[in-house]
């Protein structure tokens, strides 16, 4: 039978091949790894260089959205600066953690190339095709956090704390006693309304209004004045549906939050090449790790709380994928090893 791209060696070739490979020695592969950090930290530093070149655009894709987020409730689109120099920071910040996600594929070549160093000639053939498929799966977990789990997370916090609402009793006799309020004056009557002007609502800013010209933005929720320098705006906001805490987040903690889900989703995306790995080089085979996966799972579940910000929602939809995708690494070597054994 012809060897396809899932056969390797027969036992007798990989035997041969152990036995003429010389073996790395313990200061040679401190070489090699020291050799392997010195590049890979090149490459976040050039990936560093560009990311801060990019950084307020960067930011601006990361606010997206929560500002999303934000309009469905009709919340404030502004970020909070807690500090004079929050800004620079997060700029610095942004650029930093963009620059490292931006060269872990050059990153993740480095460590193959580490692991290849000492593997024999039939292992690496694996190393290269792994390689590019893990920088997918990094970026994988990059998209999945953005596009599905950001919008989750923030939808499920932003609602929450619209869970408080603003209490619209009047305060009772003792609360006006001690806190030297008068009565509320009883009417004598209902007063005729007067004539209120109307401003007209629309579902979009017009294109050329003359100054003073005044109408409702309805989608965005603002009052919207030309005047002749340009136009002024105020939020709108519904009496009924106030609430007590208003989801106001600064900046450097936003960025922190969004930024440390990226590179931890973009991690936990590599399970599925971990366990085919460890099948391929013989160091645990399927079999052994289907009867150790209660204790996988286990540390999966661990791993997503250290990875994950402190809240059980990103710990939970970390924990998911991963047990997802270790199954399926798991039928994915089952499967390898069935086609090693049938060209064997």
């Amino acid at each position: 039978m012809a060897a396809d791209s899932f056969s390797s060696p027969s036992n007798a070739e990989r035997d041969s091949e152990r036995e003429s490979m010389p073996r790395m020695s313990f200061g040679d592969h401190l070489e090699e790894l020291r050799r392997r950090l010195i590049l890979s930290l090149v490459g976040i530093v050039a990936g560093t260089a560009v990311a801060l070149a990019f950084s307020r655009d960067i930011q601006a894709v990361l606010y997206r959205p929560l500002l999303i987020v934000k309009a469905k409730y009709g919340e404030p689109l502004n970020m909070l600066a807690l500090g004079p120099a929050d800004p620079f920071v997060n700029w610095l910040k942004i650029g930093m953690i963009s620059g490292a996600i931006l060269a872990m594929p050059w990153v993740l070549h480095q460590i193959w190339m580490f692991v290849s160093a000492g593997l024999y000639g039939h292992e690496r053939r694996w190393v290269k095709r792994f390689a590019p498929i893990s920088v997918g799966l990094f970026a994988a977990g990059v998209l999945f956090m953005y596009m599905i789990v950001l919008p989750i997370v923030l939808n499920f916090f932003v609602a929450f704390n619209r869970k408080f609402s603003i209490s619209d009793s009047p305060p009772h006799a003792l609360e006006r006693l001690l806190l030297g309020l008068e009565a509320a004056p009883e009417g004598d009557g209902e007063a005729p309304l007067p004539v209120l002007p109307t401003v007209p609502v629309l579902q979009a800013d017009p294109a050329d209004p003359p100054p003073g010209s005044m109408w409702i933005n309805q989608p965005a929720r603002k009052l919207v004045v030309r005047s002749p320098e340009g136009q002024w705006s105020i939020p709108l906001t519904d009496p009924k549906n106030q609430s007590a805490v208003s989801s106001h987040f600064a900046i450097k903690d936003y960025m922190a939050f969004v930024l440390s889900l990226m590179l931890a989703f973009g991690i936990a995306f590599e399970v599925p090449i971990v366990v085919v790995f460890l099948a391929i080089s013989g160091i645990a085979s399927a079999d052994v790790v289907r009867d150790a996966r209660r204790y996988v799972i286990f540390a999966i579940v661990i791993a997503a709380a250290f990875l994950t910000p402190p809240d059980v929602l990103s710990q939970i939809l970390l924990a998911v994928p991963m047990i997802a995708l270790f199954e399926a690494g798991l039928v994915m070597a089952r499967f390898v090893e069935r086609r090693r054994e049938a060209t064997s």
